[in-house]
């Protein structure tokens, strides 16, 4: 063994061993890099058809609860529309009922002080306004006017009036001889054909008050058919 040792030493230093490394073995210019090879970009075509598979089924589901969650918006804020308007028509049915019970108490209160002034005049309104009741009577309109310089306020009750189509609404005129109407004061009745309007005093040269039915905007002077009418006496002197 040791001998078998030495021997080969003395070959390596003799220089009969080599013990260099191999020579390298060239590249088959034949064989493309491995960044070349088909199979590589074939391995990236499938990792990038994945990923787009992926991203669309992810989408896609963000899509269907997007689409939900819209969906549920929309119907709850259509509800809480249809809430808001029905409370809007509510608060203008209350405000028309205080406006209605505003204007009944301001007529009655101004009623109470004509009555009980002592220049106190009177003027009967009468008309051919037929209309029929519930229970199918005929009922004909009729009217008073009541009047108190010392007031300086009138105001005129009116019944047996028809409600009319809707737009319609009731003026009351001063007739003065050789002038044109003067527009005194537009009422609609309630559903029992009544109405308390108070209206300023008519003018000095009056000689007649009456009430027409309007269909439509304000004009100028008396376009429907006259319903009530009635003579103004002259003020008595004092």
């Amino acid at each position: 063994m040791q001998r078998a040792a030495a021997d080969f030493g003395k070959a390596i230093v003799s220089g009969q061993i080599d013990l260099s490394p191999p020579p390298e073995t060239p590249a088959d210019p034949r064989i493309a890099p491995w960044w070349r090879r088909p199979l590589f970009w074939r391995a990236v075509a499938g990792m990038g058809l994945a990923l787009a598979l992926a991203a669309l089924i992810v989408l896609a589901e963000f899509s269907r609860v997007l689409s939900h969650r819209t969906t549920n918006y929309l119907r709850h804020l259509h509800a809480m529309n249809q809430t808001v308007a029905q409370l809007k028509r509510r608060i203008v049915s209350v405000e028309r009922r205080s406006a209605t019970v505003a204007e009944r108490a301001s007529a009655d209160e101004a009623l109470k002080r004509i009555v009980a002034a002592p220049d106190l005049r009177t003027i009967k309104l009468t008309g051919a306004d037929r209309a029929r009741d519930g229970s199918a009577r005929l009922r004909i309109s009729s009217g008073t006017l009541a009047v108190s310089a010392a007031q300086r306020a009138a105001i005129l009750q009116v019944a047996g009036i028809s409600a009319g189509a809707k737009g319609t609404v009731y003026r009351v005129w001063w007739e003065e001889k050789r002038k044109p109407e003067i527009l005194a004061a537009e009422f609609i009745p309630d559903s029992a054909g009544r109405a308390t309007v108070p209206m300023p005093i008519p003018p000095r040269e009056a000689a007649t008050v009456i009430v027409t039915r309007e269909v439509g905007t304000a004009a100028p002077k008396p376009s429907g058919a006259t319903v009530l009418k009635g003579r103004i006496t002259p003020e008595p002197s004092r």
